[in-house]
């Protein structure tokens, strides 16, 4: 990873595939309804057509063909799936960093593409209470990712410009919302995604968050430090 010498004042975090580990959740539900409907999406366009947008977009994709009231219905089931699961394995790495950040005063956003209900889940998830100052939610905002209004949205929020923050993004929805909005994107897939990702705007990929490290030195802290002469991202600290 290159070292960026810029400071930031605030980390934003997707949520799946960023602190949870949904793809399969995800995947399984738009075949389900695919099957059940007759509808076929070539696998090589599934990554973007299914992850990191809100239901309404996706679906509004997905099944063009059905009625209204029909797609209501695919909705309302997929926000239903959602809140059903129990629990999400975390992404590796990811309570530790969320951790260390929250202790060291950084201040820290989520910005998801789903609804409340699956956020809550996640939060209970975690070791300790919930680290984000922020949390914007698909129902907070009226275009959704890629669109970077989400993102703005939490710029505005915390009160930071845009480009002061820096967003940990998974899908290629993602990443063009973040950039868009003028932030910088670290890239976390591990499922051959790297090119795509820094096409539309990341500037590194992680396979995970095992490797992020929050390393403290005076008014600001530094993640993924490489080392004396690679400082990585310097975030300031909230007194």
């Amino acid at each position: 990873m290159k070292s960026n010498s810029a400071h930031y004042e605030a980390v934003i975090f997707d949520m799946d595939g960023v602190i949870i580990n949904s793809k399969d959740h995800v995947e399984q539900f738009w075949l389900q309804k695919l099957d059940e409907y007759g509808i076929e999406i070539p696998k090589d366009e599934r990554e973007e057509r299914f992850h990191g947008r809100p239901a309404r977009p996706t679906v509004n994709d997905l099944f063009a063909p059905l009625s209204k009231d029909e797609r209501e219905d695919i909705i309302k089931e997929c926000g239903e799936f959602d809140a059903s699961v129990e629990t999400y394995p975390m992404i590796p790495g990811i309570e530790q960093l969320l951790k260390k950040c929250s202790d060291n005063g950084v201040r820290m956003g989520l910005v998801t593409s789903a609804l409340p209900g699956k956020v809550d889940i996640m939060l209970a998830g975690l070791s300790f209470s919930s680290p984000f100052e922020v949390m914007i939610t698909a129902d907070l905002v009226e275009n959704g990712k890629p669109n970077p209004e989400c993102y703005l949205l939490a710029a505005d929020k915390l009160d930071v410009e845009p480009e002061s923050m820096i967003v940990f993004e998974d899908s290629v929805s993602g990443v063009k919302a973040a950039s868009g909005a003028g932030a910088t994107v670290v890239g976390i897939n591990k499922e051959g995604l790297t090119q795509a990702l820094l096409s539309k705007g990341a500037i590194t990929v992680q396979p995970d968050l095992k490797e992020a490290k929050v390393v403290r030195e005076s008014e600001s802290v530094y993640l993924y430090p490489k080392g004396k002469d690679e400082a990585g991202f310097a975030v300031s600290i909230e007194e």
